[in-house]
């Protein structure tokens, strides 16, 4: 009786244009991920502006792909058969998502180079943005279920703390 009335709640709340956006959402986290990383392991003055900015889209390409190819072999895995042309097509557009901080990372690196910003001042531009973009992305991926915002707030909240844990554990290298 409970799991016939979450699914009832479920399916009252939910929508196909949220279907479809929750791949989107979450392929933007990979890339997030992926320039917070490189950003937490960079040291200032080490690359120039240019090598920076060819950097984030370099990693946005090589996480693209990455998500390209998972999604993929765990949908054949779920269906058991190769996936059609059109699905990998779909497969695609929502990967490329993945580029979208990195992108962002690539303008705000352009756009330091423009104004002389120096090169700490940059990366933590950076990875706060990245911060706050888990920050946003863990409260929305859960809005869009059931639009608790106590829930999206926990979530989103969490992440971010693992966001922290990871800045944690870089300081803890750097002592070392």
């Amino acid at each position: 009786m409970k799991d016939e009335n979450f699914m009832a709640n479920v399916t009252e709340v939910w929508s196909e244009k949220r279907r479809l956006m929750a791949p989107r959402v979450a392929a933007v986290l990979y890339g997030v991920i992926a320039i917070v990383t490189a950003d937490l392991i960079l040291q200032p003055g080490k690359v120039t502006y240019a090598e920076a900015a060819v950097g984030a889209l370099l990693i946005g390409f090589a996480m693209t792909l990455t998500h390209v190819f998972v999604k993929v072999v765990t949908k054949e895995a779920e269906i058991g058969a190769h996936l059609p042309i059109a699905k990998v097509g779909t497969i695609i557009q929502d990967s490329l998502f993945v580029m979208v901080f990195p992108a962002i990372a690539m303008l705000v690196v352009a756009a330091a180079s423009q104004s002389a910003m120096q090169s700490t001042l940059l990366l933590d531009a950076i990875l706060y943005l990245g911060i706050v973009a888990v920050f946003t992305i863990g409260f929305l991926s859960s809005y869009v279920l059931d639009r608790e915002i106590r829930l999206a707030l926990s979530r989103g909240g969490l992440w971010t703390l693992l966001i922290f844990v990871l800045l944690a554990a870089k300081a803890l290298v750097l002592m070392y």
